[in-house]
């Protein structure tokens, strides 16, 4: 008989508003083709924390020849108490042909349409109210809106 494992459970941690501004695409380099996006602002809310995003974050984006789109986005949020937290999201972003095309565009697609996950880590004052972000493993999921993107975070238990 095969054994299989039980999953780890999921604790919701907050839904993140990234505000964006329209890409700025490099173009085919050496390595790929590479769009760098501007994050300006946002929401975070969840049961344990409240913040607003800072201005100033970047998501770099390469694009594989096999149409996936790798991301990379670094930028920090204050939390209604003062707190500041840096995070750096890493993931990936799956689509056909067609629907890349219309993200790219900023045109809405229904989230059904394309894969869009990463595995976000944050930095927190280890002396802080926060700094049980620092200690966890954490998975989200992405939706990308015309001018922003939401991303629903959980806690890997």
């Amino acid at each position: 008989m095969m054994y299989t494992p039980q999953a780890p459970d999921l604790e919701y941690i907050c839904e993140l508003q990234v505000a964006l501004q329209p890409a700025m695409v490099v173009g085919e380099t050496a390595l790929r083709t590479r769009r760098v996006i501007p994050i300006t602002g946002g929401t975070v809310a969840g049961p344990k924390i409240k913040a607003y995003i800072i201005n100033g974050g970047v998501d770099w984006q390469t694009l594989r020849t096999d149409g996936v789109t790798e991301l990379e986005a670094h930028y920090q949020f204050k939390t209604d108490d003062g707190e500041i937290i840096y995070i750096k999201n890493v993931g990936l972003r799956v689509a056909s042909p067609q629907v890349a095309k219309l993200l790219a565009e900023g045109k809405e697609v229904d989230v059904s349409q394309y894969y869009f996950r990463a595995g976000p880590k944050f930095e927190a004052n280890r002396n802080g109210k926060y700094n049980w972000l620092n200690d966890g493993i954490f998975i989200c999921t992405g939706e990308r809106l015309p001018n922003a993107v939401s991303i629903k975070v959980w806690k890997v238990l």
